[in-house]
């Protein structure tokens, strides 16, 4: 896969010239996405990811499998379910699930009460309460927040960021538009960066710019560590 670089300056020089769109939301299309995992050039895995409707809330799940000689030293599945309404605008959400697909005994709860702004969190067989005061996102719904940034014009964002049972602050900013080379097609794509409080880690995103809800490529880069990269490999839209 090959990226080329275009200016992102002109773009920004372009959505400067509209006003942002801050009360429409952004249109969700339910989609079943598979995506190659690799560590470094190592294929290690396959992961899914769906987005669904159920009633009138709204669900990511992801699910992530070893693939290869690396399903020999592992048998973990991770499994992460994100439900979620949309609100203002923009989206609240209502209960993030952690577990192992095999395992599922063994698993990380966090349920949103917005009427009360309270957050309750069951993580490693411990219940804490936590004090809602802003819009969350986790892993799976901060491809909402890139959608929103598009629509609504913004090139930084500055969130309250659910990870490991606490709520830490990230910033999510915009890094240009972009060519990605997808298995031999050209693609337009959106690319952002996160960096999250008290982790080493920058993930980088590159979106469909026609459907700014899905990613094509997903980069976890930390320091002396390979790079962690998801990239597209088959998308069925519709469910």
């Amino acid at each position: 896969m090959k990226i080329r670089s275009s200016s992102s300056l002109s773009l920004l020089l372009v959505w400067s010239l509209f006003p942002a769109a801050v009360t429409a939301e952004v249109a969700l299309r339910p989609f079943n996405a598979n995506y190659d995992l690799h560590r470094g050039n190592s294929h290690i895995g396959n992961t899914e990811l769906v987005l669904e409707r159920r009633g009138n809330r709204w669900r990511w799940r992801s699910l992530t499998k070893a693939q290869g000689v690396y399903a020999w030293f592992t048998r973990k599945q991770p499994y992460t379910e994100t439900s979620f309404s949309p609100a203002d605008s923009e989206f609240l959400l209502n209960e993030i699930l952690i577990s192992d697909a095999r395992k599922k005994s063994n698993y990380e709860l966090a349920s949103f009460d917005w009427n009360k702004s309270q957050l309750e969190v069951f993580r490693k067989g411990k219940h804490r309460q936590l004090r809602l005061e802003a819009k969350v996102y986790d892993y799976q719904s901060i491809h909402l927040l890139a959608a929103i940034m598009v629509q609504q014009r913004q090139v930084e964002r500055r969130i309250d960021f659910y990870r490991k049972g606490k709520l830490v602050k990230s910033r999510m900013t915009y890094m240009g538009r972009q060519i990605l080379d997808l298995d031999g097609k050209n693609m337009d794509v959106n690319v952002y960066e996160q960096v999250i409080s008290k982790s080493k880690s920058t993930i980088k995103y590159y979106y469909d710019a026609a459907n700014p809800l899905l990613p094509l490529r997903i980069e976890k880069l930390e320091p002396r560590k390979k790079p962690s990269v998801l990239t597209l490999r088959r998308i069925d839209w519709g469910l």
